[in-house]
């Protein structure tokens, strides 16, 4: 399953198409391949084999195989590759762009090689089913639609809480204006020894005739 947030949309953000997006996924491994692993593979593969007096000095099939290659993006790619395994650094073959680089090399290898290719891949957790640019465009289209319902339903609770504020307000304020008009109408006459029936029926009058919601 495709996550847009994490497997699409940074490299759309590259500015990557969706075919290179789809070469990426369909080439990358689950995690970096590790140095120590791959040395381990390369040698007990004979693909890269080291002369424990002249460590700097290897030989093997693979070494064998790029001494023959042409000069060209191949023969840079496997020396990039294993110049960083025995300097002790990890290759990014879970990451564009080393991701395709690595697949398009693997690719190119004759067969006894890609056997160790695989080992190697295999080490860094292996490769996920192969998707399409309809996986791709499906999995955006998901989470747009998922991202536009929570937007959605963003707005629908700030206005919720906007109108239940003003509701508060409201109900605030009538109340503030009640204890006003009844401070200023009513009271007098609760506390007044003098007062008649209309007093009383003024007072209710004022305060009617100033009441408004």
């Amino acid at each position: 399953m495709i996550d847009y947030l994490a497997d699409v949309k940074p490299l759309q953000d590259q500015g990557l198409s969706p075919s290179d997006i789809v070469s990426h996924l369909n080439s990358k491994t689950a995690t970096p391949m590790n140095p120590e692993q791959c040395r381990y593979i390369l040698q007990d593969t004979g693909a890269v084999l080291t002369d424990p007096v002249t460590p700097d000095q290897r030989t093997g099939s693979l070494i064998s195989y790029y001494q023959g290659l042409p000069d060209g993006d191949a023969k840079k790619l496997i020396a990039f590759f294993i110049s960083r395994i025995y300097n002790g650094e990890v290759v990014r073959t879970d990451q564009w762009p080393r991701s395709v680089q690595f697949k398009s090399v693997e690719d190119s290898l004759p067969t006894e090689l890609q056997s160790v290719s695989a080992k190697l891949v295999e080490s860094a957790g292996g490769r996920a089913a192969s998707v399409t640019e309809v996986d791709v465009t499906e999995a955006q289209q998901a989470w747009e639609d998922q991202e536009a319902q929570r937007l959605a339903q963003l707005e629908a609770d700030r206005q919720a809480a906007e109108q239940a504020e003003l509701q508060r307000q409201q109900a605030e304020q009538l109340n503030n204006k009640y204890i006003s008009l009844y401070n200023s109408n009513i009271a007098p006459l609760i506390d007044s020894q003098n007062s008649n029936d209309d007093d009383w029926v003024a007072a209710i009058q004022n305060i009617a005739n100033n009441w408004s919601v």
